[in-house]
């Protein structure tokens, strides 16, 4: 029997503090990206150790965003409302990096502010860009996503760049780590899956810790404390308190476009993160939300204006969060907020930088390993449930294969592009997710198309249903929907022989929003009729003919019904996608 504590539920304490205590373990890994950039602005210790105590409070504050759902009189809904805690995104890291060196923070503080303009701006008109963002490309950044945090993960298991990669308290501790996740999450108690996260991290790092006092030899100064590489001693920092503003907002129109870039991508991976954290909210799930969307990236852009105002870099949804919640079957949204409100604690609790990235990297990379692979069953899901035509299937399949040639060619890219391209196209998931974009509004997916065709009652049901098919396999309709559209007109056959003269014209109307079927046919309309009953002298057919209106109108999303001018009758059915 498996645990689950749902969105609104109210877990025990002991699992509660438990999955913020996984979340925040898996978050800790993103602190790297704000420890590196201001590295290349050349920051010294005490900066650094401020500059990521404002990250960890920027992190608490865009999470607790996220997980309100709430709103303020007269102003929009801000959050998803989910367990989808903010952390800091490789999709600004190349262009803060650079801005760092050429600008200093004051410059990622101004464009990091701009991007999350950019993002707010974005949010406002979600529904309105959904041609352009149909959810197969919403799946296909899932997937990257997922693809692409698990090289990442694995490259910290193994220890690439490292000066000791395959060691046995790297790589052995996270091999262990995650052999303990994956053990408990398939055959722990119900209690025990809902904590295979934090109990792998905990084993882990104690085996870490245990080979490294066995084997103090083989232990350099590189690798003395996993980040000592990227942060100079914190020792200096233990009496320091938080200081803000450490910078103030500077603006450079030429670095904008790699921030603008990331905005736009990160706009796409909280859509994405969103759709997923639906699903798994959603047993019955079968179309996003997009006002919980649009709340959502309002949210996440609020969480990067934050960030930018307290002078850091950019934040966004973590993917990695959503595996995890799906894994452990925790979806609470306490665990949300208690995550929100401990990173907060922590930003203002001297010395706790140092502490929260003392583990181990190699088992963060476990960890990580671990969520990724349901991150990317989550994109599978989402693609599958799309009839892929051609356009579609070059769509997602260009996108992908492009994507992945980012991190295979890096020298080609880097040889080839411009600098200002450069600056844009700054990760594979970047370049997937315009190629996508770019193909999609080459081929005008998601725009509304009518195909016709004439019926004869007489010929049956079954020289319908390929048309319905196939005009749905070649629009890239949703699977479900089009199954309800072929359930609709297998209904109005049953009728259609006592109520129709000559042919029936049939139509259907494709397009990102909602898929159309009507009927128009000249003969008897199709009404309501006498309830079912044993009276010989009941009207058989208008009895078949109301239970068939009743069963068209529940599956159907909306029904209509009228008489047109020439005196033949529609009737349409429209199902939303």
């Amino acid at each position: 029997m498996s645990l689950r504590y749902d969105l609104q539920s109210h877990p025990p304490l002991a699992v509660l503090a438990a999955s913020i205590a996984q979340h925040m373990g898996l978050m800790a890994v993103t602190l790297v990206f704000p420890v590196l950039v201001a590295q290349a602005a050349g920051a010294d210790a005490a900066t650094q150790a401020n500059y990521l105590a404002l990250a960890m409070l920027a992190m608490g504050l865009s999470t607790l965003f996220q997980s309100w759902g709430g709103r303020l009189p007269g102003l929009p809904r801000v959050g998803s409302g989910f367990l989808l805690p903010a952390v800091f995104t490789a999709a600004y890291l190349p262009a803060a990096l650079l801005t760092a060196k050429t600008g200093g923070l004051p410059a990622v503080a101004g464009l990091t502010i701009a991007a999350g303009l950019t993002q707010i701006t974005l949010s406002r008109f979600i529904s309105r860009l959904r041609p352009y963002l149909p959810i197969e490309i919403v799946g296909l950044v899932v997937l990257l996503i997922g693809i692409i945090l698990g090289v990442v993960a694995f490259k910290l298991v193994v220890g690439l760049g490292q000066e000791r990669p395959l060691s046995g308290d790297g790589t052995g501790a996270a091999v262990l780590a995650l052999a303990v996740m994956i053990g408990l999450a398939v055959w722990g108690t119900a209690r025990l899956k809902t904590m295979a996260v934090l109990v792998g991290l905990a084993v882990g790092t104690a085996f870490h810790v245990a080979w490294r006092l066995a084997d103090p030899s083989g232990m350099s100064a590189a690798d003395a404390v996993p980040v000592t590489a990227l942060m100079p001693s914190f020792a200096s920092s233990l009496g320091w308190s938080l200081n803000w503003p450490l910078v103030t907002p500077s603006f450079s129109l030429g670095l904008l476009p790699g921030f603008l870039a990331g905005a736009l991508a990160c706009t796409l991976r909280g859509f994405g993160d969103m759709v997923a954290s639906q699903r798994a909210n959603d047993r019955d799930w079968k179309r996003p939300d997009y006002a919980n969307i649009e709340a959502g990236v309002l949210a996440d852009g609020l969480g990067t204006l934050m960030a930018g105002l307290l002078g850091t870099m950019g934040l966004n949804t973590y993917s990695a969060s959503v595996g995890l919640s799906v894994a452990t079957q925790v979806l609470a949204r306490r665990v949300a907020l208690g995550v929100g409100f401990a990173w907060i604690a922590l930003a203002f609790l001297p010395g706790a930088s140092a502490l929260v990235l003392a583990i181990p990297r190699g088992v963060l990379g476990a960890a990580l390993l671990f969520a990724s692979a349901f991150i990317v069953l989550s994109g599978v899901s989402i693609l599958g449930q799309r009839m892929l035509d051609a356009r579609r299937t070059i769509t997602v399949g260009l996108g992908f294969l492009l994507g992945l040639s980012f991190d295979q060619l890096p020298a080609f890219y880097s040889q080839h592009l411009s600098s200002e391209l450069q600056s844009v196209v700054s990760s594979s998931l970047i370049l997937g997710l315009f190629t996508a974009l770019a193909l999609n509004a080459l081929f005008r997916i998601g725009r509304r198309t009518t195909l016709r065709t004439h019926w004869e009652p007489g010929t049956g049901f079954s020289t319908l249903r390929p048309f319905l098919l196939d005009t749905g396999g070649v629009e890239g309709a949703r699977a479900d929907a089009v199954a309800r559209l072929v359930q609709l007109a297998e209904e109005f056959s049953t009728s259609a022989p006592a109520l129709v003269e000559g042919a029936v014209e049939v139509a259907a109307t494709f397009d990102e929003h909602q898929l159309k079927l009507a009927f128009t046919w000249a003969g008897r309309p199709l009404e309501a009729g006498p309830a079912p009953s044993l009276d010989p002298e009941v009207d058989e057919d208008a009895v078949m003919n109301g239970i068939v209106l009743r069963l068209m109108t529940r599956l159907s999303d909306r029904l209509t019904r009228r008489v047109l001018a020439d005196g033949r009758h529609e009737l349409v059915c429209v199902v939303d996608q």
